[in-house]
């Protein structure tokens, strides 16, 4: 049986905005992590699943939020489910959408925040740094900035990810001179860390014997309030990517997402291991 956002209630507490005998998408907290490599209370999210019903004590994780990121999680369930999404992952197949919360620059600067950012970035301990050479190519596309209401010193960014690497967007936007607020690893010195937001939003993906669909909890109330302007390009894209499901392309293709959950073919340029990092 398949069940639809708003039909599909919650597991873990966590809200499930698709189900199926193969997966689960659910929102993530900020603050929960999605796996542990030691778990003995069972806190992360990925544990707090297994343990809600015997038919989910299988379930794995073929991508990570951090931490500190909230947002959609996919979930498999099944053997057959984590084949089928590592594979997707690795063919660069699945497409996903941020919002994210920056100090804003000067308003000359602004506009050099949109548009495709190339980095190399390389893993030291706990942190990513950008470096000259030697590094893994890491792309980030910012689609359009707005001001936070009743914020003016700060931005909410639309942001797409062509690759998954550790930090990226962090490590991104700081390199940038624009890093999330709070973000107390690569951010400002004084910074609440409580005023850190970054949300995986949107998310096209395949799931086990169905074409692509399109995933936004458009009603989400642990969102914060956006400017009208953002919505506005937000839900272009999300229409934009609905009438590509409605093309019906094959599942595989191109795809994009929505405001409930829709249809069609899919993609997103991340390696399976990229995939799999947090964000």
């Amino acid at each position: 049986m398949i069940e639809r956002i708003g039909q599909s209630g919650k597991v873990a507490s966590l809200p499930v905005l698709f189900r199926s005998e193969h997966e689960l998408v659910v929102v993530k907290p900020a603050g929960v992590a999605s796996e542990l490599t030691s778990d003995p209370r069972g806190s992360s999210l990925v544990s707090r699943i297994q343990a809600h019903e015997a038919r989910f004590e299988n379930a794995r994780l073929p991508h990570r939020l951090d931490r500190v990121t909230r947002g959609l999680i996919v979930i498999a369930l099944t053997d057959e489910a984590i084949a089928h999404h590592n594979e997707k992952i690795r063919l660069g197949l699945w497409k996903k959408l941020y919002l994210a919360c920056v100090h804003r620059p000067d308003s000359s600067r602004v506009d050099d925040l949109l548009g495709m950012h190339r980095l190399y970035l390389r893993t030291r301990g706990r942190q990513a740094h950008v470096v000259r050479s030697g590094g893994r190519p890491a792309w980030t596309e910012v689609l359009a900035a707005a001001p936070v209401p009743g914020r003016l010193d700060r931005l909410h960014l639309l942001i797409q990810l062509h690759t998954g690497r550790m930090h990226q967007i962090r490590v991104t936007l700081a390199h940038l001179g624009t890093p999330l607020v709070g973000d107390w690893l690569y951010g400002r010195d004084g910074d609440d860390e409580r005023d850190f937001y970054l949300e995986h939003t949107l998310l096209r993906f395949a799931p086990v014997d169905q074409d692509s669909m399109a995933i936004h909890w458009q009603e989400d109330p642990d969102r914060p309030d956006l400017a009208p302007e953002l919505w506005q390009r937000l839900d272009g894209i999300r229409m934009e990517w609905t009438r590509e499901t409605m093309d019906g392309r094959p599942n595989g293709e191109e795809c994009g997402d929505q405001g409930t959950t829709q249809r069609s073919g899919d993609r997103e340029t991340a390696g399976r291991e990229a995939g799999r990092r947090s964000t």
